[in-house]
């Protein structure tokens, strides 16, 4: 689904894996709990792992921008749900 690891910008061929925690997610996308919610039932998005004590739930930059494309789709596009689904597995196939 979602590439987990980066180009560090430091060392050519060395990858840097970037997590954020939900509240850091939601506030860098402006989405909102209910949203995210609502993509993750639908499977549009999924959390890399759950990690700490607690199970923070944890995210890599591509949900980042999966959640920004899942916004434009619905947003400015008015595409419905299972299209963005739809859409977003089309990208998939592209992307890998």
């Amino acid at each position: 689904m979602a590439r987990r690891a980066n180009r560090s910008s430091r060392a050519a061929g060395r990858r840097e894996v970037v997590l954020l925690s939900r509240a850091a997610l939601l506030v860098m996308s402006g989405a909102s709990e209910r949203e995210l919610a609502a993509w993750e039932r639908e499977e549009l998005i999924a959390p890399v792992e759950h990690a700490g004590v607690g199970g923070e739930t944890l995210y890599d930059r591509e949900t980042l921008r999966r959640i920004r494309v899942i916004r434009t789709l619905a947003d400015e596009l008015e595409v419905n749900l299972p299209g963005i689904g739809v859409i977003l597995n089309l990208l998939d196939q592209f992307d890998g």
